[in-house]
């Protein structure tokens, strides 16, 4: 069995590398999982001004299903939520990096992409989804101030 923790964990040293290999930015983990007042998210840029609240999913089942539009109890719509909460504390912007076993990155976010070809938007949760890697490339996003 799989520690939750750990996969987690996986999750969000995986998107911590994607976001250094396309930023150059030294990213790292938040201290005790995003447990302190003042800091909220997965990730962040250490002594800056950082952009955007980051949080990270990681699970074994894809929860970004057609549940999302059928339920409010769907696993993503609690993400959402959680991400776009913590973001409004800190007066960031809300990004959610997910993926599922043996799938690509994907990434939610509030603005809509202006240069990635392919994505989806969730008017019920007001946010854009589409690959990571893609939306790091062209959308060029600005994490920190400077």
């Amino acid at each position: 069995m799989v520690d939750p923790r750990a996969k987690g964990a996986t999750g969000e040293r995986q998107v911590k590398e994607l976001l250094k290999k396309h930023t150059n930015l030294d990213f790292q983990r938040v201290p005790m999982s995003g447990a302190l007042e003042f800091m909220k998210g997965d990730l962040f840029v250490p002594n800056k001004e950082n952009n955007y609240c980051i949080e990270v999913k990681n699970y074994k089942d894809n929860h970004f299903t057609d549940k999302v539009i059928s339920t409010t109890s769907n696993q993503f719509i609690k993400w959402w939520d959680q991400t776009t909460e913590q973001a409004e504390k800190g007066g960031q912007k809300p990004i959610l990096f997910f993926k599922y076993n043996r799938s690509k990155i994907y990434v939610a976010q509030s603005d809509e992409p202006t240069q990635v070809e392919r994505w989806m938007y969730v008017k019920h949760l007001d946010c854009y989804v589409c690959l990571a890697t893609d939306w790091l490339i062209f959308e060029q996003p600005r994490f920190i101030n400077g």
